[in-house]
Parts: structure tokens; sequence; C-alpha cells
């Protein structure tokens, strides 16, 4: 009974083991974000749009699962489309994108098979869109909505003192002008139009009944100039910018100027100002003092003129002086008087008491015994 149960045990398992695989190959699960097709020899045979737990024959039949949600294209360099030449001639170029999802599971994997090629499809007719729309229009209708003015940045105001000084000549125009813009359709309209023709092509292009995807939105999130336009485009506002900048600085330097000629003729005014007042002062003082000095002359009198004279002669002579005088000169009167005066002193007569007693003693000679 043992050697029978060890022969059981082995096939019992192998036969639980290939029930499990059995039933986990019939069951199947769609999630809430999936889309399941149901293949049978490669050939579709069921579709389940709804989430849930299926049932699917072992091995005979696989299951294929898709995205539910919306796919999105585009908005990348790799996608940008060159040289597109708008209706006023402009050469552009704009990177388009596409919202896109899958509306019949069935026929996605008969014609598309993958998503990757689902993709390439909605590119290709996306971009054929854009391309034969944009012609159409001219380049102000694809960036614009509406004709409102446009906000331009407005040219430095030079101020002086608080007051605004309009720059001289008249002012070069901006790239781009500011001259008022027709719009008549406008970017939202073109958008819907090139969307509209993309669904068109990709609901048409197909006679077995379209490809299982829907096309949802179509947009362009970059407008440029191709690179050529581009480039002379800065170069052109740069010299705009340049001339303006130019005059700004020769307008500046006017005004500079002027203000320092202003300045120099009111420091030339004050300067002449303070001149004409210090020597008003000047004048004034002198005055004053010539005033002083006749006032003291008229009250010294004699006086004066005898200290001033004694100046003079303590000036103008010394011990190498030899003078020449008359007997009638002011001066010998002068000088006759002041001996006189020192003759008759009481220290001139002591002086001359005692030369008299030395001559005496001198003439004596020594004492006899």
């Amino acid at each position: 009974m043992n050697r029978n149960l060890g022969r059981i045990l082995p096939v019992a398992g192998l036969l639980l083991v290939l029930l499990v695989v059995a039933v986990r190959s019939s069951v199947y699960v769609v999630d809430e974000r999936e889309m399941a097709v149901v293949l049978q020899f490669g050939n579709p045979v069921a579709e389940r749009t709804e989430p849930g737990l299926y049932a699917k024959w072992p091995v005979v039949q696989q299951v294929r699962t898709l995205p539910r949600t919306r796919q999105f294209w585009g908005d990348s360099p790799v996608d940008v489309l060159p040289d597109l030449p708008t209706k006023d001639d402009k050469k552009i170029e704009l990177v388009p994108w596409a919202v896109w999802r899958i509306k019949e599971p069935t026929v996605f994997v008969q014609r598309l098979r993958t998503l990757d090629n689902a993709e390439q499809r909605v590119a290709q007719f996306v971009r054929g869109a854009i391309r034969d729309v944009v012609t159409q229009y001219d380049l102000a209708e694809l960036v614009r909505s509406t004709d409102r003015e446009m906000d331009t940045v407005a040219e430095p105001v030079l101020e002086i003192d608080g007051e605004a000084v309009p720059p001289g000549g008249e002012e070069p125009p901006l790239a781009g002008g500011r001259t008022p813009v027709s719009i008549e359709f406008g970017r939202p309209l073109i958008l819907e139009k090139i969307k509209q023709e993309a669904q068109r092509r990709l609901a048409a292009g197909d006679e077995s009944g379209g490809r299982g995807i829907e096309l949802i939105d179509v947009g362009i999130s970059q407008i440029d100039f191709v690179e050529s336009v581009r480039q002379k485009t800065f170069d052109r506002w740069i010299a705009e910018r340049q001339a303006i900048s130019s005059k700004n600085v020769n307008e500046g330097e006017r005004l500079k100027q002027e203000i320092i000629n202003k300045a120099s003729a009111e420091v030339q005014r004050i300067e002449g100002q303070g001149q004409q007042q210090a020597n008003t002062l000047t004048g004034q003082a002198d005055a004053e003092v010539i005033r002083k000095y006749a006032e003291a002359i008229e009250k010294t009198g004699e006086f004066y003129e005898f200290v001033r004279t004694l100046e003079a002669y303590e000036n103008g002579l010394d011990r190498n002086t030899r003078l020449v005088l008359t007997t009638d000169s002011e001066f010998l009167q002068l000088l006759k008087g002041l001996q006189e005066n020192v003759s008759n002193s009481p220290v001139a007569e002591g002086a001359a008491d005692e030369e008299r007693a030395e001559d005496a003693e001198a003439t004596a000679g020594p004492p006899t015994e």
C-alpha cells in the first residue's frame, strides 16, 4: 500500500500543477486603464473594453492588452517641421504635438498592431496636415489670435531734474513693426482646421474601415524663423537697438554739455559777484585806513612830521654816511639843537667835570714829598 501511495503522490502533484497552470492560463484580468483583445492563432476573436476578470481557452488563445488612456506625441526637437513657407513668404519652423487614443482595439490590432506604428501614422498625418494648412495663411495669423494692439518695449526716456526730455530725431522702426495688423482667422481657428484635416486623412486613408485610433487634439508648441532668417532678424534688431543707443548717447552728450555750460556760467557769475564784493570791501577798508591816517596826522601835527623825519634819517644814514650840508639846512639846525641840548644836560656836565679833572692831574705830574 505504501508502494502504491508513493506512486500516486507524484502523479497527483503533477496533475495539480497542470491544473493550476491551466486555470491561470484560462483567466485574465483587464485593468481599468487597459483594453484587451483575445487572439486565437493570431486572429482576434474577442475584445474586452471594460475592466474585470475574463476567461479564455488556455494555450489556444492569447490576450493582447492595449492602453485605454490618451497618448501624446510630439513637442520634441526631433519632431520639428523645418522650412515651412507661409502665405506671405516667411520661412518658419515649428514643433507640433498631438493627442490620440485607441478607439477600436480589434481594428487597431488588425491594422496597426503596435503603439509605435500607430504613433508613426499619427505623426505622418498631423505633419502633412500642418504643411498643407500653414502655407495658406500669413505668419501673423499663425502667431496671433486677435488684432489687438501689441505691447512693445518702450524706449528709455531721459530725465533731467525729474523732467522727461524727448530724444531728438525720429525713432527707427522696431523689428516686426508697430503698424496695425488685421487678423481674419487667428491661431485657434487655424489649429482647428489642422485637426479636422488630420482627422479626415486618418479616417479616410484606409478603405477597410479605419485604423482603430482617434485623433483628439493637435497643437503647435513653438514657432520660429528658420536659422538663416532668424540670424538676419537678430542682426536687424541689433542694428536698430544700436541706432537707438547711439542716438540716446548723442542726446545725453548734448544735454551733458548744456549742463556743463550752464554750470560754468553760474560759477563765473558767482565768482564775479564775489570778486566785486571783495573789491568793494577792500576799497572800503583802504578808505577807512586813509581816513584814520588823515585824522592821526591832523591831531599830531608837527610831532608826526618829526617822527617820520627821524625814521627817514634812521633808515637813510649809517656809520659810513657822509653829508654835505649848508648852514641854512634844516637837518643841520636840528643836529645843532640836539648837540646843545645834550651839552646842557646834567649828565653831560658831570662828564665834562670828570674830564677836566683828569686833564689837570695829567698836567701837574707826580706829587712831591
